[in-house]
This record gives structure tokens, sequence and C-alpha cells, in this order.
């Protein structure tokens, strides 16, 4: 009686193991959904710059092509970047990780659930060490675009303002744009001077004058070019170079000396104006002028003799000098 009690409660015990072990390999079934394999897997630490995480918790998948390669494992703040994600993905993906990769956080769903998608980056980039920081952000959300829209309909609503006040203005004939519009003389004005200046250029196309011949001859124009180019290089020149020009332009010694022999000139001119000195008298004394102009030509005068003289002598010697042996 007692071995077949012993039995019983050893095979109700088989029984309650058995179907413990059951339940347990139930409930890791249903909490990792086909992740067993994960849990023996190697892993590497990657970690993420993201500035806004919008609500990103511990947990989240990572993803990479539409496909889950990890999850977040820790937030925190940093000082050097901010929020840093730290995540743990399996090391089968690391090549596809580059240094360049971008992680971005997505709103999954209409419930809002976060998840992490860390785009392929360049195969120039290379591919990341483990425990390096890449680069992420936020995708744009419902919220943000709410907010940009209000801010842009709210400055919308400003521009309409501003310019329903400038149209009263205008209206109301205050300003000078607004008596532009209102004014019927000015349109009256332009109508006039429209005409005339039609006119004026129908008789330049018409004529041949050196209007017409400087808007039409490229030859002028070539000209004008040349002598421009050439005025430049000889400014060039004097700006660059040690010459004459440039030292009476810049030297301050010049300017002086020159303005002291004018000041010189403008004072020996005056004393001759009025008379002082031999210079002055000369040019006042109108007789004494008239005496050295009659001297002077009595002097040429007896010069042309003289020539005369000398050429008659070296033209008939014989008739001057006489020579005798005896």
């Amino acid at each position: 009686m007692f071995e077949m009690k012993k039995q019983l409660m050893w095979s109700k015990l088989r029984v309650g193991v058995v179907i413990s072990i059951a339940l347990v390999f139930l409930l890791v079934t249903v909490f990792f959904a086909g992740k067993i394999g994960d849990l023996f897997s190697s892993k590497v630490i990657v970690r993420a710059q993201i500035k806004d995480v919008r609500g990103l918790r511990r947990g989240a998948p990572v993803w990479v092509s539409g496909i889950e390669i990890g999850a977040v494992k820790h937030i925190s703040l940093n000082q050097q970047y901010g929020t840093l994600v730290t995540m743990s993905v399996v090391k089968s993906a690391m090549p596809y990780i580059k240094n360049d990769t971008y992680a971005n956080v997505i709103t999954q769903g209409l419930l809002g659930d976060k998840f992490i998608e860390l785009t392929g980056g360049s195969d120039e980039a290379g591919q990341i060490a483990p425990g390096s920081v890449i680069k992420g952000g936020a995708q744009l959300e419902i919220k943000d675009l709410v907010d940009a829209s209000s801010r842009s309909v709210s400055k919308i609503t400003d521009f309409v303002d501003k310019v329903e006040n400038i149209l009263e203005h205008f209206k109301k004939s205050e300003g000078t744009f607004g008596k532009l519009m209102q004014d019927p003389a000015v349109y009256d004005n332009l109508k006039a001077s429209t005409v005339q200046l039609l006119a004026v250029l129908k008789d330049l196309n018409k004529s041949e004058g050196s209007l017409k011949m400087l808007m039409k001859d490229p030859s002028l124009y070539n000209n004008l070019l040349a002598a421009s180019s050439s005025l430049e290089k000889f400014t060039r020149q004097v700006s660059e170079g040690n010459g004459t020009i440039k030292r009476l332009a810049e030297s301050p010694e010049l300017y002086d000396n020159l303005n002291s022999m004018s000041q010189k000139l403008n004072s020996v001119l005056s004393d001759l104006d009025s008379g002082k000195g031999a210079a002055g008298v000369i040019l006042k004394d109108k007789e004494l002028a008239a005496d050295l102009k009659g001297t002077v030509a009595g002097l040429r005068d007896e010069v042309n003799e003289l020539k005369e003289l000398t050429k008659d002598i070296r033209s008939n010697p014989k008739k001057y000098f006489k020579f005798s042996v005896f």
C-alpha cells in the first residue's frame, strides 16, 4: 500500500515538473517572440548623438534597411553630445553601419512608439568601430508641422494687414504714392513726356549726327576703351614708379619750392611793373627805351657797313693794300 502511494506521488511530481518546464518555455516564447536566437548572439555597442529623442525609451528596436538588428540599452544626457543613446546591435550587422551612418528617431504606428532607423552610409566612410558615436536626429512629426504652419499663418496675416493699411493710404491719397495714383495731372505729364521722348528718339534714329555715331559706331567705343586702358596704364605706372610726376604728386618739398619760386617771380614782376631797378626803368621810361632802340639800330647799321667793308676787302685786296719792293 505504501509503495503504491509512493509511486503515485512520484508520478504526480514528474507531471508537475513537465508542466512547469512547458509553461516556462511558453512564457519565454511569448515574451521574446522569435528572439531567442538573439540572446545567444554576440552584441556590439554603438552610440548615437541625438539632440531630442522625442520620447524614445530603453528597449526600443534598432533597424537597418527595415531589419531589426538590436535595441536601445541606455539613454543619458551628455555635456559633450547633448543626449547620448547607447544601442546594442548584433555583430553581424556591423559591416552595414558606416562612420557617416545617421540615426533617425521614427514614430511607429498610431500609438507613438519610437524606434531608431540607421541609414546605410557610404562605402568611402568605412566601417564604424565598436563604441563609436554617430550623429542622429528626430523625424518631423505632426506637431512640428502644426507649429511651423501656425507661424507661417501668423506671418501671412501680418503681411496681409500691412498690405491692407498700404492700400487704405492709397485709397485716401495719403503720401507720395497715393497722390501719384490719384492725381490725373501726373498721368498727363507722363504721357506728354513719353510722346516727347518718342519724338526725340525718332529724330535721333533718322539723323546722322554725333550722338547717333556714338551710339552705333563701334570704333568710337573701341577708341574710348583704348584711351581708358592707356590712361589706366599711365596712372598705374605713375603710382608704382619713382618718376618725376610721382615725386611732384607726393613730395611736399617740391610743392614748397614751386610755391616759393612763384612768389619770388610775382615779386620780380611786381617790381618790373612798378619801375623798380634798371629793368623796371627800362621798361617804364619811354625816352630811354627809344634811345636804346636808336642805339641798337645804329649799331646794326655799323655792323652792316663793317660786313660790307670786310667783304670788299676780301674781294679787292689790291684796292686797299699796295706792296712794292723798291
